[in-house]
């Protein structure tokens, strides 16, 4: 019986441990930045190259490190976390490795996933570090709805653990191939929510995040207003 006891009492204590290194995002105060992977992205209906979008993109990554007051401080200030770190290094190594054959499409491509986060995530090999991460994953660039949907993926920067992912959609705007997406990414910053720390835990259990069922309606309802026009 003490055996069968001590067995319940260790596998709780073990339980309990588990749900213990579960952090959520409020868990953290600070941020490490590593800028807009445009690996994932699909573009629809524009009539740009695709060799100039990869320059573009190599160029929007840029706008953090010479715009950090537009950029980085605005991100600041809704994520209400201090960003300590910026880093496009992986993100640009990623770019250049884009097939330009599968960067345009004809039709609107499927919303990223949890999952499809957290392969990316592996191939950017980020380096471990303390604290919490976070990188964009571009998902949709589409020049007949004017708009783009980015994904915020938080990480746990040392076991590499998708905390999270949110998803927004921009409207885009602007001179040139750059800041008209560029923009798109920057009006999503607005969107940010930060209440939304407290609800990580429960997404985590759910497998795929709330925010990506979001965007997956409002790419429906997008499709279903211009059927009814």
């Amino acid at each position: 019986m003490r055996k069968i006891l001590l067995a319940a009492v260790l596998c709780l204590q073990a339980v309990l441990s588990m749900a213990q290194e579960v952090k959520t995002l409020d868990d953290y105060s600070e941020v490490r930045f590593y800028g807009i992977d445009f690996a994932p992205v699909k573009v629809v209906a524009a009539n740009e190259t695709e060799s100039e979008f990869i320059d573009a993109f190599g160029k929007i990554n840029n706008l953090f490190l010479t715009e950090p007051d537009k950029y980085i401080t605005t991100l600041e200030d809704r994520l209400k976390k201090k960003i300590v770190y910026v880093d496009i290094d992986n993100v640009i190594n990623q770019i250049g490795a884009i097939d330009e054959s599968e960067l345009k499409v004809s039709h609107t491509p499927k919303p990223l996933t949890e999952q499809d986060a957290e392969f990316e995530l592996q191939d950017l090999d980020i380096k471990p570090a303390e604290g919490l991460g976070l990188v964009i994953l571009a998902g949709e660039l589409n020049k007949g709805t004017d708009y783009g949907t980015f994904y915020y993926v938080f990480f746990d920067n040392d076991t590499m653990k998708v905390l999270d992912v949110w998803p927004f959609k921009g409207k885009s705007g602007g001179f040139g191939l750059c800041n008209y997406w560029a923009r798109a990414y920057y009006r999503t910053i607005a969107e940010i929510n930060p209440t939304k720390f407290y609800q990580s835990k429960k997404k985590i259990k759910a497998g795929v995040t709330s925010g990506v069922n979001t965007v997956k309606e409002k790419i429906a309802g997008d499709s279903d207003e211009k059927k009814q026009q």
